[in-house]
Protein backbone atom coordinates (compact mmCIF):
# COMPACT_ATOMS: atom_id res chain seq x y z
CA UNK A 1 0.00 0.00 0.00
CA UNK A 2 2.88 2.34 0.78
CA UNK A 3 4.34 1.74 -2.69
CA UNK A 4 0.98 2.50 -4.33
CA UNK A 5 0.67 5.75 -2.36
CA UNK A 6 4.17 6.69 -3.43
CA UNK A 7 3.39 6.22 -7.12
CA UNK A 8 0.03 7.99 -6.86
CA UNK A 9 1.81 10.94 -5.23
CA UNK A 10 4.51 10.88 -7.89
CA UNK A 11 1.96 10.82 -10.70
CA UNK A 12 0.12 13.70 -9.03
CA UNK A 13 3.37 15.65 -9.20
CA UNK A 14 3.71 14.83 -12.90
CA UNK A 15 0.16 16.06 -13.54
CA UNK A 16 0.74 19.26 -11.57
CA UNK A 17 4.04 20.05 -13.30
CA UNK A 18 2.59 19.42 -16.76
CA UNK A 19 -0.45 21.57 -16.02
CA UNK A 20 1.80 24.42 -14.91
CA UNK A 21 3.79 24.01 -18.12
CA UNK A 22 0.62 24.11 -20.24
CA UNK A 23 -0.64 27.23 -18.45
CA UNK A 24 2.55 29.12 -19.22
CA UNK A 25 1.21 29.57 -22.77
CA UNK A 26 -2.55 29.64 -22.23
CA UNK A 27 -3.34 31.03 -25.65
CA UNK A 28 -1.53 28.17 -27.34
CA UNK A 29 -3.24 25.68 -25.02
CA UNK A 30 -6.73 27.03 -25.80
CA UNK A 31 -5.98 27.05 -29.54
CA UNK A 32 -4.75 23.43 -29.47
CA UNK A 33 -7.88 22.39 -27.56
CA UNK A 34 -10.09 24.04 -30.19
CA UNK A 35 -8.19 22.32 -33.00
CA UNK A 36 -8.54 18.93 -31.30
CA UNK A 37 -12.26 19.54 -30.83
CA UNK A 38 -12.58 20.02 -34.59
CA UNK A 39 -11.00 16.65 -35.45
CA UNK A 40 -14.15 14.62 -34.63
CA UNK A 41 -15.99 16.52 -37.35
CA UNK A 42 -14.07 14.45 -39.90
CA UNK A 43 -15.38 11.29 -38.27
CA UNK A 44 -18.92 12.60 -38.53
CA UNK A 45 -18.42 13.42 -42.21
CA UNK A 46 -17.10 9.90 -42.75
CA UNK A 47 -20.06 8.34 -40.91
CA UNK A 48 -22.46 10.47 -42.92
CA UNK A 49 -20.82 9.43 -46.19
CA UNK A 50 -21.11 5.72 -45.31
CA UNK A 51 -24.71 5.76 -44.14
CA UNK A 52 -25.87 7.98 -46.96
CA UNK A 53 -25.33 4.91 -49.15
CA UNK A 54 -26.74 2.28 -46.80
CA UNK A 55 -28.89 2.11 -43.66
CA UNK A 56 -27.16 -0.96 -42.33
CA UNK A 57 -23.44 -1.79 -42.24
CA UNK A 58 -23.22 -5.54 -41.76
CA UNK A 59 -25.76 -5.44 -38.94
CA UNK A 60 -24.86 -1.99 -37.59
CA UNK A 61 -27.28 0.93 -37.77
CA UNK A 62 -26.09 4.53 -37.81
CA UNK A 63 -27.02 5.05 -34.14
CA UNK A 64 -25.13 1.94 -33.06
CA UNK A 65 -22.13 3.05 -35.06
CA UNK A 66 -22.23 6.46 -33.34
CA UNK A 67 -21.91 4.67 -29.99
CA UNK A 68 -18.89 2.78 -31.36
CA UNK A 69 -17.21 5.92 -32.74
CA UNK A 70 -17.95 7.79 -29.51
CA UNK A 71 -16.35 4.99 -27.49
CA UNK A 72 -13.34 5.06 -29.78
CA UNK A 73 -12.95 8.82 -29.20
CA UNK A 74 -13.08 8.37 -25.43
CA UNK A 75 -10.46 5.60 -25.50
CA UNK A 76 -8.35 7.64 -27.92
CA UNK A 77 -8.54 10.75 -25.70
CA UNK A 78 -7.23 8.78 -22.71
CA UNK A 79 -4.48 7.04 -24.71
CA UNK A 80 -3.16 10.29 -26.15
CA UNK A 81 -3.62 12.29 -22.93
CA UNK A 82 -1.71 9.85 -20.75
CA UNK A 83 0.73 8.11 -23.08
CA UNK A 84 1.18 9.98 -26.38
CA UNK A 85 4.11 12.23 -25.55
CA UNK A 86 5.71 9.62 -23.31
CA UNK A 87 5.90 6.69 -25.73
CA UNK A 88 6.51 9.03 -28.66
CA UNK A 89 9.59 10.45 -26.88
CA UNK A 90 11.10 7.07 -25.96
CA UNK A 91 13.16 6.74 -29.19
CA UNK A 92 14.56 10.23 -28.52
CA UNK A 93 15.57 9.23 -24.98
CA UNK A 94 17.58 6.40 -26.53
CA UNK A 95 19.15 8.47 -29.32
CA UNK A 96 20.18 11.34 -27.02
CA UNK A 97 21.35 9.19 -24.12
CA UNK A 98 18.66 10.42 -21.71
CA UNK A 99 17.56 6.84 -21.05
CA UNK A 100 20.86 6.29 -19.19
CA UNK A 101 19.80 8.78 -16.51
CA UNK A 102 16.22 7.50 -16.37
CA UNK A 103 17.41 3.97 -15.63
CA UNK A 104 19.37 5.31 -12.63
CA UNK A 105 16.35 6.93 -10.99
CA UNK A 106 14.93 5.24 -7.83
CA UNK A 107 11.60 4.53 -9.47
CA UNK A 108 10.11 1.93 -11.82
CA UNK A 109 11.56 3.10 -15.13
CA UNK A 110 8.67 1.83 -17.25
CA UNK A 111 6.33 3.92 -15.11
CA UNK A 112 8.62 6.92 -15.48
CA UNK A 113 9.00 6.76 -19.26
CA UNK A 114 5.25 6.04 -19.67
CA UNK A 115 3.78 8.62 -17.28
CA UNK A 116 6.18 11.55 -17.14
CA UNK A 117 4.16 13.79 -19.46
CA UNK A 118 0.42 14.51 -19.62
CA UNK A 119 -1.09 16.08 -22.76
CA UNK A 120 -4.13 17.90 -21.40
CA UNK A 121 -5.30 19.17 -24.77
CA UNK A 122 -5.93 15.63 -25.99
CA UNK A 123 -8.63 15.23 -23.33
CA UNK A 124 -10.90 17.35 -25.52
CA UNK A 125 -11.51 14.36 -27.82
CA UNK A 126 -13.53 12.73 -25.07
CA UNK A 127 -16.17 15.47 -25.04
CA UNK A 128 -17.52 14.93 -28.59
CA UNK A 129 -17.11 11.19 -27.98
CA UNK A 130 -19.51 11.33 -25.02
CA UNK A 131 -21.89 13.47 -27.09
CA UNK A 132 -21.91 10.93 -29.93
CA UNK A 133 -22.68 8.10 -27.49
CA UNK A 134 -25.71 9.89 -26.08
CA UNK A 135 -26.87 10.95 -29.55
CA UNK A 136 -26.63 7.33 -30.71
CA UNK A 137 -28.48 6.05 -27.64
CA UNK A 138 -31.19 8.69 -27.93
CA UNK A 139 -31.58 8.29 -31.69
CA UNK A 140 -31.86 4.53 -31.40
CA UNK A 141 -34.24 4.70 -28.41
CA UNK A 142 -31.89 2.38 -26.55
CA UNK A 143 -32.45 1.53 -22.91
CA UNK A 144 -29.16 1.00 -21.02
CA UNK A 145 -29.16 -0.91 -17.72
CA UNK A 146 -27.48 0.96 -14.87
CA UNK A 147 -24.91 -1.77 -14.32
CA UNK A 148 -23.71 -1.41 -17.91
CA UNK A 149 -22.81 2.21 -17.20
CA UNK A 150 -20.86 1.06 -14.15
CA UNK A 151 -18.92 -1.55 -16.14
CA UNK A 152 -18.36 0.75 -19.13
CA UNK A 153 -15.27 2.52 -17.62
CA UNK A 154 -13.73 -0.89 -16.86
CA UNK A 155 -13.71 -1.88 -20.53
CA UNK A 156 -12.65 1.62 -21.59
CA UNK A 157 -9.61 1.18 -19.33
CA UNK A 158 -9.02 -2.24 -20.93
CA UNK A 159 -8.99 -0.57 -24.35
CA UNK A 160 -6.52 2.05 -23.12
CA UNK A 161 -4.20 -0.61 -21.68
CA UNK A 162 -4.36 -2.69 -24.87
CA UNK A 163 -3.46 0.33 -27.01
CA UNK A 164 -0.66 1.52 -24.68
CA UNK A 165 0.89 -1.92 -24.21
CA UNK A 166 0.90 -2.64 -27.95
CA UNK A 167 2.48 0.73 -28.76
CA UNK A 168 5.08 0.33 -26.01
CA UNK A 169 6.00 -3.16 -27.24
CA UNK A 170 6.35 -1.81 -30.78
CA UNK A 171 8.63 1.00 -29.56
CA UNK A 172 11.03 -1.06 -27.41
CA UNK A 173 13.08 -2.38 -30.42
CA UNK A 174 14.42 1.18 -30.78
CA UNK A 175 16.91 0.12 -28.11
CA UNK A 176 18.59 -2.05 -30.76
CA UNK A 177 17.66 -0.15 -33.91
CA UNK A 178 17.74 3.48 -32.83
CA UNK A 179 16.44 4.87 -36.11
CA UNK A 180 13.39 2.64 -36.12
CA UNK A 181 10.15 4.42 -35.19
CA UNK A 182 6.77 2.69 -35.37
CA UNK A 183 4.73 5.73 -34.30
CA UNK A 184 3.04 6.30 -37.68
CA UNK A 185 2.45 2.57 -38.08
CA UNK A 186 0.81 2.47 -34.65
CA UNK A 187 -1.45 5.43 -35.47
CA UNK A 188 -2.64 3.72 -38.65
CA UNK A 189 -3.36 0.49 -36.77
CA UNK A 190 -5.05 2.32 -33.91
CA UNK A 191 -7.45 3.94 -36.39
CA UNK A 192 -8.87 0.46 -36.97
CA UNK A 193 -10.46 0.82 -33.55
CA UNK A 194 -13.19 2.99 -35.01
CA UNK A 195 -14.50 -0.12 -36.80
CA UNK A 196 -16.03 -3.22 -35.26
CA UNK A 197 -14.52 -6.61 -36.24
CA UNK A 198 -18.06 -7.81 -37.06
CA UNK A 199 -18.22 -5.22 -39.83
CA UNK A 200 -15.55 -7.15 -41.71
CA UNK A 201 -16.26 -10.73 -40.72
CA UNK A 202 -14.27 -13.80 -41.74
CA UNK A 203 -10.47 -13.69 -41.65
CA UNK A 204 -10.32 -9.92 -41.07
CA UNK A 205 -12.46 -10.30 -37.93
CA UNK A 206 -10.03 -12.88 -36.55
CA UNK A 207 -7.05 -10.64 -37.29
CA UNK A 208 -8.60 -7.57 -35.60
CA UNK A 209 -9.66 -9.59 -32.56
CA UNK A 210 -6.67 -11.84 -31.91
CA UNK A 211 -3.62 -10.86 -33.99
CA UNK A 212 -3.86 -7.05 -34.23
CA UNK A 213 -6.41 -6.53 -31.44
CA UNK A 214 -7.20 -2.88 -32.10
CA UNK A 215 -10.70 -3.99 -33.06
CA UNK A 216 -11.24 -4.73 -29.37
CA UNK A 217 -10.29 -1.36 -27.86
CA UNK A 218 -13.57 0.44 -28.57
CA UNK A 219 -15.76 -2.46 -29.69
CA UNK A 220 -15.93 -4.05 -26.23
CA UNK A 221 -17.23 -0.99 -24.32
CA UNK A 222 -19.58 -0.15 -27.21
CA UNK A 223 -20.91 -3.72 -27.30
CA UNK A 224 -21.52 -3.52 -23.56
CA UNK A 225 -23.79 -0.50 -23.95
CA UNK A 226 -25.52 -1.96 -27.01
CA UNK A 227 -26.20 -5.28 -25.27
CA UNK A 228 -24.09 -7.11 -27.85
CA UNK A 229 -21.25 -8.17 -25.57
CA UNK A 230 -20.92 -11.88 -24.85
CA UNK A 231 -19.11 -13.33 -21.86
CA UNK A 232 -16.28 -14.74 -23.95
CA UNK A 233 -15.62 -11.36 -25.58
CA UNK A 234 -15.67 -9.62 -22.19
CA UNK A 235 -13.23 -12.12 -20.70
CA UNK A 236 -10.99 -11.89 -23.78
CA UNK A 237 -10.76 -8.09 -23.41
CA UNK A 238 -9.75 -8.43 -19.74
CA UNK A 239 -7.22 -11.20 -20.45
CA UNK A 240 -5.81 -9.32 -23.44
CA UNK A 241 -5.32 -6.12 -21.43
CA UNK A 242 -3.61 -7.91 -18.55
CA UNK A 243 -1.57 -10.16 -20.84
CA UNK A 244 -0.26 -7.37 -23.06
CA UNK A 245 0.62 -5.21 -20.06
CA UNK A 246 2.60 -8.11 -18.57
CA UNK A 247 4.33 -8.82 -21.90
CA UNK A 248 5.26 -5.15 -22.28
CA UNK A 249 6.80 -5.18 -18.79
CA UNK A 250 8.79 -8.38 -19.38
CA UNK A 251 9.94 -7.26 -22.83
CA UNK A 252 11.08 -3.92 -21.40
CA UNK A 253 13.02 -5.71 -18.66
CA UNK A 254 14.61 -8.00 -21.25
CA UNK A 255 15.54 -5.03 -23.46
CA UNK A 256 17.36 -3.39 -20.56
CA UNK A 257 19.66 -6.40 -20.30
CA UNK A 258 20.69 -5.71 -23.91
CA UNK A 259 21.08 -1.95 -23.45
CA UNK A 260 24.63 -0.73 -22.85
CA UNK A 261 24.08 3.03 -22.74
CA UNK A 262 24.32 5.86 -25.25
CA UNK A 263 28.02 5.24 -25.80
CA UNK A 264 27.23 1.82 -27.31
Amino acid sequence: MRVIKRYVKLYGSFVRINLMREMEARGNFVASCLVILCFPMFSLIFVGAIFSQTKNLNGWSVNQYLVLVGSYMIVSSLVFTIFFKNVFELPEYIRKGQLDFILLKPVNNQFFVSARYVSFGEMMQGIPGAVLIFVGISGGNLSIDWWRWLLYPVFVVCGVIIAYSTWFIMTIPCIWWIKMDFAEFFFNLFDLGRYHPDMFGGFAKTILTFVIPFGVVAATPADLLLNRLGWLSAIWALVLAGGLLYISHRFWKFAQTRYFGASS
